[in-house]
């Protein structure tokens, strides 16, 4: 949607797509619905002709879409807009990754925001099969941001379901981090511009932050090598810590950030 017009005291507006004449103050054209460009011819005796142009946020839009669909039952074009506006307003704030193009969720709030929207989009009453279909597609990419993921080393998962009282399966179950958190993890190894993070570091929370001082003090492969061997070397102590420190992160500070978004 891009920023209408707001036609000016002793001016009649005209829409610059299809030419109809709409009131003043009126913010899509009754006729095709467009919204992007506004032009006016002055009426007979006006002062001051012209056109003046008001900046509307995406949310201003869906609004008056809203009303526009209130006042209009039954014209089905104008909930195709609305549920167009929704679609385009939901990733807003997601990251876009300057390497492929592609949209990154990074937080439960995000994941929410986007959620309601696309179903409010697909509530509305419209036959337009490829945007029902492009709704549905991006309803699964929101979903999938929940989708948790083990990225550490799987020789723990080993380790630990041979050798050690805790069972490799709550290792694995404990790590496995949503991908939203892997594309923030993802997003601060882009601004960074380092090398490609090793599986230690991919953990995140207590095991990056070892993983991350080895390395800057060794370097990225010993640091890596390093971390992996001070892990095994210490793993009666430390491992419960680590264990109970990844639920926090991967689960209790993930609920949490959940209710926080619900409730705004």
């Amino acid at each position: 949607m891009g920023s209408p017009a707001i036609a000016p005291t002793g001016s009649i507006a005209h829409c610059a797509q299809c030419g109809t004449k709409f009131n003043p103050g009126d913010k899509f054209c009754p006729k095709c619905g467009a919204s992007s460009t506004w032009s006016t011819q002055p009426e007979p005796g006006a002062t001051e002709p012209g056109s003046l142009r008001v900046a509307t946020s995406p949310q201003d839009d869906i609004v008056a879409l809203e009303q526009i669909v209130a006042r209009n039952p039954d014209d089905e074009s104008y909930r195709k807009l609305l549920a167009v506006a929704l679609h385009d307003d939901a990733m807003k704030d997601w990251w876009k990754d300057p390497k492929d193009g592609h949209y990154l969720c990074t937080s439960a709030r995000q994941i929410h925001y986007a959620r309601k929207q696309i179903d409010r989009a697909l509530a509305l009453n419209f036959n337009d099969p490829k945007l029902r279909v492009g709704l549905e597609k991006m309803r699964q990419l929101v979903d999938s941001m929940e989708k948790r993921e083990y990225v550490g080393s799987w020789f723990h998962v080993v380790f630990f379901g041979l050798f050690y009282i805790f069972p490799g399966v709550i290792w694995w179950y404990v790590n496995r981090r949503p991908s939203f958190l892997l594309n923030r993890d993802y997003i601060k190894h882009v601004e960074s511009g380092k090398e490609p993070p090793s599986a230690l570091s991919k953990m995140g929370g207590a095991m990056e932050k070892v993983s991350n001082f080895l390395e800057s003090t060794t370097g990225e492969f010993a640091g890596g090598f390093m971390a992996l061997a001070l892990t095994l070397a210490t793993m009666v102590v430390l491992s419960p810590i680590f264990l109970v420190l990844a639920y926090k992160q991967n689960y209790l500070d993930v609920k949490r950030e959940y209710d926080v978004a619900q409730s705004t």
